[in-house]
């Protein structure tokens, strides 16, 4: 069964691979016309499909606390 997919992770590299820009997408794009240079410049885009995985869930917070977010986000 495949994973349902979340959102989209778009990066554009320059022609060193270095990453120029990225964005997180909630749909898949299905047409360029968002790039407003398409027509005057190369691009190299990469879409990465962000599916559900180890998942955490943190309820009732009420003051922000960088102590407990930061243990449930180990490693990322």
């Amino acid at each position: 069964m495949k994973e349902k997919v979340l959102a989209y992770l778009i990066e554009e590299t320059d022609y060193k691979g270095d990453v120029v820009w990225k964005i997180i997408s909630f749909f898949e794009p299905d047409e360029l016309l968002w790039l407003k240079d398409l027509k005057k410049q190369k691009h190299n885009l990469t879409i990465t499909e962000l599916v559900a995985g180890n998942i955490k869930y943190i309820n009732g917070v009420k003051k922000y606390d960088s102590k407990r977010l930061v243990k449930s986000h180990i490693g990322l």
